[in-house]
Formats: structure tokens, sequence, C-alpha cells
């Protein structure tokens, strides 16, 4: 009975790329907003460590705008806000504008960091816990082996050879951050998984 309900089940639907499309930029939108409420927060952090005179000096600005800075700008939400719109609100403005990520690069790596985009989601409950946890720690260990083979190679680890170990690299922190998303959504618990296969029975 179970077997023939399953095959009575009618196949999913096709993904709507349009609708999809608009789903992505909306999150999108939804994300950047919420950027900018934090602006003045996260200024103020920086400003408080360095200093607001220091900065004012330093910018060569009145200390009044250095306060103003980092309070709430003056938006259609919030109109009695009497804060001002600060250098990471017109910065974010012009990479939603732009999209460029050199920009963001750049401020990533005068921070000596560098930037990697977290993946979108995908799959769902019917991703498996096991196949996904051996492909990364395969995929760690074909990193490892590469950078072992090009020292044994000729004893260093060239440019090229080490531009590849940071694809490398970079691709496979974006499945780690994949794998901890997962977990966090709940796309590899038990209970999902069961949710499913009654709902592909109804």
């Amino acid at each position: 009975m179970r077997k023939a309900a399953r095959e009575k089940t009618p196949p999913p639907a096709k993904a709507d790329p349009i609708k999809e499309l608009e789903q992505l930029q909306a999150a999108n939108q939804a994300d950047m907003s919420r950027a900018f409420s934090e602006t003045h927060r996260v200024l103020k952090q920086a400003v408080d460590r360095a200093g607001p005179k220091r900065v004012a000096r330093a910018l060569d600005i009145s200390l009044s705008l250095v306060y103003k800075w980092t309070q709430p700008a003056r938006t259609k939400e919030n109109p009695a806000a009497s804060g001002a719109r600060n250098p990471l609100d017109k910065l974010l403005a012009i990479f939603e504008l732009s999209q460029d990520l050199e920009l963001i690069h750049f401020i990533c790596q005068t921070a000596r960091g560098y930037y990697t985009p977290n993946p979108v989601p995908q799959g769902g409950s019917r991703v498996n816990f096991v196949s996904e946890t051996v492909s990364a720690l395969n995929d760690f260990a074909d990193l490892l082996q590469f950078a072992e083979k090009s020292l044994t190679n000729d004893g260093t680890i060239d440019d090229l050879e080490a531009q590849r170990l940071r694809q490398q690299w970079n691709r496979l922190k974006g499945r780690l951050e994949h794998f901890v998303t997962s977990c966090e959504e709940g796309h590899y618990n038990s209970k999902a998984k069961e949710d499913e296969d009654d709902a592909e029975e109804e």
C-alpha cells in the first residue's frame, strides 16, 4: 500500500526561474536593508575605539559630524532620526549599485583577509549527511595532497600553484559554509526526512 501511494504521487512541479530570481532579489534587498540599519552601530564601535576627536582630526571634519555618523540616519521609516548618512552607508550604496566585488576584495585585503562568498543553500532535507562530510573531507585531502606534491616536485610552491591552492581553499570554505548552514537549517535532521516522506505519501 505504501509503495502504491508513492507511485501515485505526481512529480514535483518544475521550478520557475523567474520566480526564483525574484525571491533571490527580494532576499538580497532585505539583507541590504538590514545592513543599512546597522551601519551607525558598526561605525560607532570603530569610532569609540579610535576616539571621536582623533577621527575628526584625521578626516578634517567636525566632531559633531562624527557623532552624527554614529546615530541612526533619517529615513522614510524613521523621519525623526537625527543622525547623518555615514561612510559605510555610502560604501554600501556604491556596492549595491555596482555589485563590484573588487570593492569588497580591496577592503578585505586592507584588513589582511580574503573575501569568499557564502553559497546559496541547495537541496534541503534530501541531502545526505555522510556523503556531504566524506566529500568535504576528500576535498580537503586533495588540497593537502596538491600542496605536498608541489613541494616534492621542486621544493617550492610557485605563484601558479599558490593561486590554485587558493582557489581550492575558497571552494572548500564555500562547501563547509554550505554544510554548516544546512546543519543550522535542519536539512540533515531525521525528523525533517520523515516529514518529507509523509508529505510524499499524501
